[in-house]
């Protein structure tokens, strides 16, 4: 899909275009634009460029891209949006052409927008929309190249020591793990890789019934190595921000905090 539109902005013209297709071109422009903004507002957002979503894309007359926006879909009635615009050309519009196209294809979603550190642009653009904070998320990171050792299981629970050593890790897809106890599963986490060597880890569960013994500390234990085989040096994870239990165990099991990110609802 394609769609060009000319925009006449608050005080400059606008070309408005739209694609699920990016060129090699448009690559290296958003590629451009995204580092830029980051490297004036301190944060370190990221711009999505998979083909599956719809890109709109704010250019001068001459050419210069001035602004980005995609909407990436979370079920029929949520979409999160990840949007740049160059640091000299804000409070122009450019941005609010973009929302109002990009809300034209998914007219019923609601909106998040994720907001890294306190981005002085960003919290003004948003208050002007009335959007609200909705929640925080933690983003850790675990170096994986000290994870070759032998396990220790000292720290589980005493009625799950009888036979420590039949804990296993099982690798059921490419990116499933699933941590065993004899013959009983204990719980699942999925590793999905996001460079060479960085993995992102997700949907991380020990089972209701065996919480709170120690299996999460063990899952790390044999999941950390494995992981460091596989050739990834660095782990990343992200946890809601008031999910305390879960954010005792990552810091336990080696992983920091590198940055926060605010959720605001639209």
């Amino acid at each position: 899909m394609n769609f060009s539109a000319r925009r006449s902005s608050m005080k400059f013209d606008i070309h408005i275009s739209s694609t699920n297709l990016l060129t090699q071109k448009q690559q290296a422009g958003l590629a451009s634009l995204a580092a830029l903004c980051r490297q004036h507002d301190h944060t370190d957002l990221s711009y999505p460029m998979e083909d599956d979503l719809t890109h709109f894309l704010a250019y001068l007359p001459d050419g210069t891209l001035v602004s980005c926006l995609t909407l990436i879909p979370y079920g029929d009635d949520l979409a999160e949006c990840c949007a740049f615009t160059h640091p000299d050309f804000r409070n122009h519009g450019a941005f609010s052409c973009l929302l109002e196209e990009g809300l034209a294809h998914i007219p019923d979603s609601n909106l998040l927008f994720a907001v890294s550190g306190a981005c002085a642009d960003t919290l003004k653009t948003l208050e002007a929309l009335g959007a609200e904070k909705d929640s925080e998320e933690l983003v850790m990171e675990c170096d994986l190249t000290d994870s070759n050792g032998p396990a220790d299981f000292n720290y589980i629970s005493t009625s799950s020591q009888e036979n420590p050593e039949i804990f296993s890790l099982h690798q059921s897809s490419d990116t499933e793990f699933s941590l065993y106890q004899g013959d009983t599963l204990l719980g699942t986490a999925f590793a999905e890789p996001v460079s060479e060597s960085s993995v992102c880890l997700h949907h991380v569960e020990i089972l209701p019934e065996y919480r709170h013994q120690g299996f999460g500390t063990v899952f790390f234990t044999l999941l950390f190595p494995a992981l460091a085989r596989q050739g990834f040096h660095t782990a990343l994870l992200q946890v809601a921000g008031d999910n305390a239990p879960a954010i005792s165990l990552y810091k336990k099991t080696g992983f920091s905090v590198t940055k926060t990110l605010s959720y605001y609802f639209y």
